[in-house]
């Protein structure tokens, strides 16, 4: 420690005296940090810089004129030392900064979309990391303003974007002249925009006893579920697994359950009338035709979407059925709802929408489950009525 204050010491002392070089941060990506060194007097002879981080002195991995690109990871900072010769001969040292956390580069800023029905507007939400700026959306040539709130950055417009999928950017300023861009596909349906397939509402994870399992050889996520009353999206969801199929022996799973607060979309089916609504912060988006359950075989209740899949494969009674497969009843898409016995998702049959015929899913045409795929979130309520009233224009949940 006393060598690492010393040497702080050392380098911070040019600062008195006044610095030679400037520093700037040019990318950061994967560990690999590309810093740009502009001298402040005539040189005679390129400059060389050089990086002190946690774990010892660090050279250049690559340099290319005042380019000069560094590993930098398993360090959370690093101080800087520039050393140059002038034309007249004068040794030249010293750099401001010297000393750069990284934890702003190593951050990522967390967006959001709403849209207010009723007054037309649609709002860009944004939590900036420590340090970054927001300094431009691009997104159909709409013209925003912007606001902040409450820690979080807003930008908003009262212009309808386009329907379909659409590229959003946003450009950052962070410490040091780096500039960086970020760019989010998304879906705007009627004029609601989301990110395209959505992503996870805001969830509670509740433990559940032992808490813990260690995968055996053998042992599937389905297995597993089934002897701690979990589901697979339960155990995909707790454990941040993309891919449940794809589990190996030795992985410490955590046990628990998973629960949805809330979501801006919702979704209402009526088995009595075999239409599926779907509503956007309480307002009715759009109806679509489905089949439901033969008899009661479609109970009411509240659900939430717990996983979604594209071209999902049919594992009936034992037997493998591949997506796409006329046989595969599925379709292109699959919903699992929170009781894994129920689910909404396409069909190979599309003659049979509008019956009763299924053994409790809810089938719908291809083109529309994949429309609500493309909108919807994962965490997203479905509430299943029997009535026969029309869909509400405003529903409240």
């Amino acid at each position: 420690m006393r060598k690492i204050v010393l040497l702080w010491l050392f380098l911070t002392s040019s600062l008195v005296f006044g610095v030679a070089h400037e520093l700037l941060v040019r990318s950061f990506e994967k560990n690999m940090i590309e810093l740009s060194l502009r001298p402040i007097y005539t040189t005679g002879e390129q400059p060389k810089l050089y990086l002190f981080t946690q774990t010892g002195h660090r050279l250049a991995k690559a340099t290319n004129g005042d380019s000069f690109v560094f590993d930098v990871s398993n360090t959370d900072w690093i101080i800087a030392e520039a050393f140059g010769r002038s034309s007249l001969g004068y040794f030249m040292r010293g750099v401001r900064p010297t000393f750069l956390k990284l934890s702003s580069y190593r951050q990522d800023p967390h967006v959001f979309f709403f849209t207010d029905p009723e007054k037309y507007l649609f709002y860009v939400g944004v939590r900036l990391p420590q340090d970054w700026n927001l300094l431009d959306c691009d997104f159909q040539n709409l013209k925003f303003r912007r606001f902040s709130f409450n820690g979080l950055s807003y930008l908003y417009t009262s212009e309808k974007p386009r329907d379909g999928i659409h590229t959003l950017t946003l450009t950052f300023e962070l410490p040091y002249g780096l500039r960086k861009t970020m760019k989010l596909e998304v879906f705007v349906f009627h004029g609601l925009v989301n990110t395209l397939r959505g992503s996870a509402a805001p969830m509670r994870v509740e433990p559940v006893a032992p808490y813990t399992h260690v995968v055996k050889p053998g042992e599937t996520l389905w297995s597993i579920a089934r002897m701690y009353g979990l589901t697979v999206p339960d155990l995909e969801l707790a454990n941040g697994i993309s891919d449940g199929n794809r589990i190996v022996s030795g992985t410490v799973l955590k046990l628990a359950k998973v629960h949805f607060d809330s979501s801006l979309m919702s979704i209402v089916i009526n088995t009595a009338t075999g239409r599926l609504a779907l509503y956007y912060n309480g307002f009715l988006v759009r109806v679509f035709p489905v089949a439901v359950g033969r008899s009661d075989m479609t109970p009411p209740g509240t659900y939430w979407i717990m996983k979604k899949e594209v071209d999902p494969a049919l594992y009936w009674f034992g037997e493998y059925i591949p997506p796409r497969s006329p046989i595969n009843g599925l379709g292109t898409r699959f919903f699992q709802l929170s009781n894994p016995t129920y689910g909404i998702h396409g069909t190979t049959k599309p003659w049979e929408i509008g019956k009763r015929i299924s053994h409790g899913c809810i089938r719908m045409f291809n083109q529309d489950i994949e429309t609500i795929d493309a909108f919807v979130d994962v965490g997203t309520r479905v509430v299943v009525v029997r009535n026969t009233e029309e869909f509400p224009i405003k529903w409240t949940f």
